[in-house]
């Protein structure tokens, strides 16, 4: 091989790689979260705060399996009164562009979360019961993914020594404003 040949074989390699380097800049996609009540006993409380720790989702394993994990993602830290947010109505916990990808769960992690009863106007205490959930969705490149999460407070004072307790009920996942899940399945 002349060394001219050499030459253009390494010139060709090096624009190979640039342009694989290049098309490796990924198309980003834009994720929302957001946090809603359903109205079990939020009708009990003037006041229930919740201030988010941690949001996480996790990627889906596919052929790099080893790669698995939780991604945290920047939720907002200002405390979010869930009384106003009952119903249709929604808190935005996280806006952000994030890479292309598959994703196989979703953890919002709370802080904290402070209730303040309408008849007595004293606090009450709330069991912090929300945890990771399977939520299959997907970020596309130049779209949007929205995620609604439906918490619950109920009242479960009936079934001794368990009192106010919060969860996920369930999820709506929107792809460019359009419904494309919903847990439970409904109206």
């Amino acid at each position: 091989m002349t060394r001219t040949h050499s030459r253009i074989l390494l010139l060709i390699s090096v624009f190979c790689l640039a342009a694989r380097v290049a098309g490796a800049a990924e198309i980003q996609g834009t994720l929302e979260v957001r946090i809603k009540d359903h109205r079990e006993a939020i009708g009990d409380f003037s006041q229930l705060l919740v201030t988010v720790d941690q949001l996480l989702i996790s990627p889906k394993p596919g052929l790099k399996f080893w790669q698995t994990g939780w991604k945290g993602l920047a939720a907002t830290p200002e405390s979010i009164d869930l009384t106003k947010y009952a119903g249709k109505n929604s808190a935005l916990i996280f806006r952000g562009s994030l890479s292309t990808g598959a994703f196989d769960a979703i953890h919002l992690k709370l802080k904290e979360i402070i209730g303040l009863l309408k008849k007595s106007q004293r606090s009450a205490k709330i069991k912090n019961t929300v945890g990771p959930i399977k939520l299959p969705f997907e970020i596309r490149g130049q779209s949007e993914t929205t995620i609604v999460l439906d918490l619950v407070v109920t009242d479960m004072s009936d079934h001794p020594p368990r009192g106010y307790e919060l969860e996920v009920r369930g999820y709506e996942l929107y792809t460019n404003g359009k419904l494309v899940d919903k847990v439970p399945p409904g109206p």
